[in-house]
């Protein structure tokens, strides 16, 4: 046999070794969601399931993306997913789901490490899909809101809270898998990021509004934004965003624009009390001095530098004794830090850690250099 007949059967039976795409569905057979919220049925305690999905009834090239809802029922989250067959031709396909909303009546009530271990299970969802609290009567009404940006609101929902990191820092883009992981961490208790209904420009839209502080899985609180600011300075998770300041005799007229942030914590164990220390170093940049315009010397930016790290400090500091003192719920992962550092005194401390937590002393030490004031611009 010639060199070329022995190439083909080679090829020959390579091609039995290929595969093709198992389990395929083309955009024809599927119906995309995009979003879903999750609530209860005051008549029969059902889930009442709401999917937003993408509308493939009118040509998106021509008239762009549109979404439209889709509600079910059932006695369970899978059983409620399944129902929703009822009501369409095709199968719900979760592969491109962004968010997930839970109702407050839900978050209060009932273990939402149910809802998690659902959405984990299932092959088609995402991992990382953002897990939100909303603040309204019920989760679905998040779907009747007008996006400003994009034709979905899930999509705009969760771009909002990607990014909030590295613009605000009040809120925080918690994925499935990490809602998971503080559920079932040592020595911490879950947040998560929360949503409520806004008026902008007459039209009712979606807005963040800080985080939800949960305890043994259950909904206990909320922090507003200008706490849950400091909660994220707190843990580590400050990419951006504005502090306001007093100085020169005025109220907030200073805007100081936060270019870098990192926290360590550190813990001792002294005479039978834990005092856990929490350092924050901070770069920031001058972005706004409301007053006539007048070159700032060494000496006021170094003013400015000391008022900054007292205000930082004294705000971490009531954050975290107002979730002490309200909630006792460890959020901040004190715990976890010291299950992870000394495992035997995380034995001592684990049964009791709810009342260690309240009464733990916790000191602050903020630095903040600012970097640029832009005067030569």
């Amino acid at each position: 046999m010639n060199k070329k007949g022995k190439c083909f059967i080679i090829v020959l039976l390579m091609l039995f070794l290929l595969c093709g795409c198992q389990g395929y569905r083309g955009l024809d057979e599927m119906v995309i969601v995009t979003g879903i919220a999750i609530d209860k049925t005051p008549e029969n305690d059902n889930y009442r399931l709401t999917f937003e999905i993408v509308d493939l009834t009118v040509p998106v090239k021509e008239m762009g993306l549109k979404g439209q809802v889709i509600e079910s029922e059932g006695k369970t989250l899978f059983d409620a997913v399944r129902n929703a067959k009822k009501r369409i031709t095709k199968k719900l396909y979760f592969g491109q789901a962004q968010i997930i909303i839970v109702s407050q009546e839900i978050a209060r009530n009932e273990d939402v490490g149910i809802i998690i271990d659902w959405f984990l299970r299932d092959v088609e969802c995402r991992e990382t899909m953002c897990f939100i609290i909303s603040q309204e009567e019920t989760a679905r009404e998040m779907f009747e809101i007008e996006a400003l940006t994009h034709p979905l609101v899930s999509t705009e929902i969760n771009n909002i809270l990607e990014l909030d990191q590295e613009v605000t820092s009040t809120t925080l883009c918690v994925e499935l898998y990490k809602a998971f992981g503080g559920l079932h961490s040592e020595g911490e208790e879950l947040a998560l990021p929360v949503i409520h209904k806004a008026i902008n420009n007459g039209k009712t839209v979606g807005e963040t509004n800080g985080m939800a502080v949960f305890k043994d899985n259950k909904l206990v609180g909320f922090l507003p934004p200008n706490e849950s600011k400091y909660y994220l300075f707190a843990i580590d998770e400050v990419k951006g965003g504005i502090l306001t300041l007093s100085a020169f005799g005025e109220e907030h007229n200073i805007s100081l624009e936060i270019f870098e942030n990192k926290t360590g914590a550190s813990f001792d164990y002294k005479d039978g009390k834990v005092k856990v220390t929490v350092k924050t170093d901070t770069t920031v940049y001058l972005g706004e001095v409301m007053r006539p315009y007048a070159p700032m010397d060494e000496k006021e930016i170094n003013e400015l530098e000391d008022i900054a790290k007292s205000e930082l400090k004294k705000n971490i500091s009531n954050s975290i004794k107002k979730v002490q003192s309200e909630f006792g719920a460890d959020i901040y992962g004190f715990g976890n830090m010291i299950y992870k550092k000394d495992i035997k005194l995380w034995k001592q401390l684990a049964e009791n850690w709810e009342e260690h937590f309240r009464t733990l002393e916790v000191e602050v030490e903020s630095e903040i250099e600012i970097a640029n004031t832009a005067s030569l611009k």
